[in-house]
């Protein structure tokens, strides 16, 4: 059973030899590469040769491929921020008013974005040199959700959700970030990825009441779930934070795998996720950035404990967000090795 075969094993919920396993090491594929993160993340090939060094370095079972959280934001008119020693961040809003939605009309011309194009190019190399050997998944950016809050800015969008005369336009705002997903994606999917994934962390318990969350966010990440089965590919969703009391309506946006992190209560969420949902996660990113490698051997073995031990199918192992550029190796490799 190679890598491929493990994760679609997993994501079907059929016998596996073993958990497969993920890294999203975006940011330390940066480091890597020696550039900084503002040529890295438009480096296609920077980009790919790095994600290649760490597979050989660690043998994980899933590459997620991305550079950063502004790719869409960029190409959907917001201002970018690219830094020398971090990804890039969407800079100001790309409509100033609720009444100029219907300007956003989303075609394949976001596909040219500087961050777009380079992030397609990555997957195609990969797909090229690595092949159904391992699984890739090319990240498709933002959630719908989160994406408007780019577009449109956090502080106007959350106090307008509570004005119900704008109720229409935000619904037309969210339509226009699910039809940029799903052009994003399906290039993706088209480039080689044999899936995609979206983090919708501004919708979580962090920011969103459950009810605000099952109402403004889950329907518009299931349309763009709908539509990536229809391409005959597999979606992801993350949403950082403390998930435990939204993980039922998570379950209903219909993403094949729920990336979780270190702050959802996994022995009261899990019982209701197994045999129907595929979880991955959740590794503190600070336990492997900071901690030893016995911590993170611990940390890993309880999460073990919780589903099921190493051969549990529905699960994929990894960190619950994404890890920090000085990261060591050797915690990786004690995360890793636990399954092994």
């Amino acid at each position: 059973m190679n890598s491929y075969e493990r994760c679609m094993a997993a994501m079907h919920f059929q016998q596996v030899d073993r958990i497969p396993t993920d890294l999203h090491n975006f940011m330390m594929c940066a480091k890597e590469s020696g550039e900084p993160f503002s040529e890295f993340v438009l480096d296609a090939e920077g980009m790919a040769k790095a994600q290649m060094r760490l597979l050989r370095e660690f043998g994980q079972d899933m590459l997620l491929i991305e550079n950063g959280t502004a790719a869409l934001a960029e190409a959907m008119g917001c201002g970018g921020i690219y830094r020398e020693k971090d990804c890039p961040v969407a800079h100001g809003a790309a409509i100033d008013s609720l009444k100029d939605v219907r300007k956003l009309k989303p075609d394949e011309r976001i596909l040219e974005s500087p961050l777009v194009r380079a992030n397609l190019e990555t997957v195609r190399i990969l797909k090229r040199e690595l092949g159904d050997s391992v699984f890739l998944m090319g990240r498709g950016d933002q959630g719908p959700f989160s994406l408007a809050a780019q577009i449109y800015g956090m502080n106007r969008l959350l106090e307008d959700l509570l004005d119900e005369e704008c109720e229409e336009e935000i619904f037309e705002l969210l339509q226009a970030c699910v039809e940029a997903e799903k052009i994003y994606c399906r290039a993706l999917l088209e480039a080689g990825a044999h899936g995609t994934s979206l983090g919708d962390s501004t919708a979580g318990p962090d920011v969103l009441s459950p009810a605000l969350y099952e109402k403004f966010a889950m329907p518009f990440e299931r349309q763009v779930a709908r539509y990536v089965h229809g391409l005959g590919g597999t979606l992801a969703l993350h949403i950082c934070g403390n998930a435990t009391r939204i993980i039922d309506r998570m379950m209903l946006a219909e993403a094949d795998i729920l990336e979780i992190d270190q702050k959802t209560d996994l022995a009261e969420v899990f019982p209701g996720m197994k045999g129907r949902q595929v979880i991955l996660g959740q590794i503190s990113p600070l336990t492997l950035f900071q901690g030893t490698e016995e911590q993170v051997r611990e940390e890993t073995g309880r999460m073990l404990g919780i589903v099921g031990g190493k051969r549990q199918t529905g699960v994929i192992l990894g960190p619950g967000c994404a890890m920090g550029t000085e990261t060591p190796y050797g915690n990786v490799k004690a995360m890793l090795g636990i399954v092994r």
